[in-house]
């Protein structure tokens, strides 16, 4: 089997201002083709670490994918010591520049005199374009191994690895190829889920699964193995439909699916709008729903009603009702929703209330207790949430809860 050495680049990932997640993506496409990631390797920008990384992969890999470090900056080096490496010189492409300078016009700003350093690709080597950023790729040989440079930004080197790099290598995989799918749930948890399809996973022949819970919830990683992509397809397809079959209602997307492309796609397809009320997300569900593009065309509107006062000025949320039973509390999260969906003039009205934390709980009210309410022409319905103390994980959780409840009232409301 081909083998491959992955290598990021960047002091920002060893100190750990970012999580490299280039790496994962790319072992991912790697095992996809058939080709086994064999290192994986992340190095600061020095000189030195840089060419002992590369050294080591040229001796041992068949292909080499490398990112970043190819910015305008005094710390982009990656382009230099690959060309010293390899005993090439670094060339000038005219034609580099000029997209570069069209970036920059694009935008009506002047190019730096800085970036015209991007322009300059080793001797002999591949330019892999760069259409959504100023930093072009590239592909050289050295001995046995192929070695691919791309960005360090995650979206350019997705673009670049999807479009570029991928249908280069998969020649070179011979048809072996190893098949991802992950089935997303939400609103059951681990052990929940394994009684509804515990019996056909342990079934499986040719299919691995493995269960992967989250915060956000239970995903369900499908691998398998076959001469050719029709027929690993075949596979997971099989399985997968047998999952769905047993706990279709929990599952809301594979793969790169969010719970708010899935909800925002239900309510384009249904001609239907949505207005938001919330208190304790403190305006995420409005963020991520705006996220979409497109969402405009049935987000009608999301208010931050944080006080009690808002509550009862912005969403007509009865004063006796707050008195009553709370803040937090079904009843208030029922006017919220109410309210909303009166004011946003929408088809669904969706809120939340709840005690966030870390402080703020009673014995009564503890935190992480959240309500969430959906109103909609049939009715208000209200459901109770018991979350953890984390405040942030508590805002994401209950997020997805509410947003999962619109799309189980449009797909399935028996399990509302």
């Amino acid at each position: 089997m081909i083998t491959a050495e992955i290598i990021t680049i960047g002091d920002e990932i060893l100190y750990g201002s970012i999580v490299d997640s280039n790496a994962a993506y790319m072992g991912q496409c790697l095992t996809e083709m058939g080709i086994q990631p064999a290192w994986s390797t992340t190095v600061g920008d020095d000189r030195e670490h840089i060419r002992q990384a590369l050294d080591m992969g040229i001796s041992r890999a068949d292909v080499i994918l490398v990112t970043g470090g190819l910015g305008p900056t005094h710390d982009d080096i990656t382009k230099d010591v690959i060309a010293d490496v390899i005993d090439r010189r670094l060339i000038f492409h005219q034609e580099l520049l000029d997209v570069v300078e069209r970036m920059f016009a694009a935008r009506g700003i002047l190019m730096p005199e800085s970036n015209r350093v991007q322009a300059f690709i080793p001797d002999g080597a591949t330019i892999l374009d760069n259409p959504i950023g100023t930093a072009p790729g590239f592909a050289v040989t050295s001995g046995r191994a192929t070695i691919f440079v791309m960005p360090g930004v995650p979206r350019e080197m997705k673009k670049m690895m999807v479009e570029q790099v991928t249908p280069r290598l998969q020649d070179r995989s011979g048809g072996h190829v190893i098949l991802h799918r992950m089935i997303k749930t939400s609103g059951i948890g681990e052990s929940s889920l394994s009684e509804y399809v515990g019996e056909i996973i342990a079934g499986a022949t040719n299919v691995k699964v493995a269960s992967l819970p989250q915060a956000t919830g239970v995903m369900l990683r499908l691998t398998t193995s076959a001469p050719n992509v029709e027929q690993a397809r075949e596979q997971i397809g099989t399985l997968e439909s047998e999952i769905y079959s047993r706990a279709g209602a929990f599952i809301y997307g594979t793969d790169d699916d969010t719970m708010e492309q899935v909800v925002g796609q239900l309510l384009a397809q249904r001609n239907e709008t949505i207005a938001v009320a919330e208190s304790c997300t403190g305006g995420l569900i409005s963020d991520r729903l705006t996220d979409v593009s497109g969402s405009s065309s049935y987000f009608q509107q999301g208010i931050i009603t944080y006080s009690n006062e808002a509550k009862i000025a912005h969403l007509g949320v009865p004063a006796q009702t707050i008195e009553q039973h709370g803040a937090v509390s079904a009843e208030t999260a029922e006017a919220m929703a109410e309210g909303i969906r009166r004011v946003g003039k929408s088809t669904y009205g969706l809120s939340t209330t709840g005690v966030a934390g870390p402080t703020g709980g009673s014995d009564a009210k503890p935190v992480g207790l959240v309500y969430v309410g959906l109103a909609h022409e049939t009715g208000v319905f209200v459901r109770e949430f018991r979350f953890s103390t984390d405040r942030r994980a508590n805002k994401t959780r209950s997020m997805l809860a509410a947003l999962n409840m619109v799309r189980l009232l449009i797909t399935n409301p028996k399990h509302l």
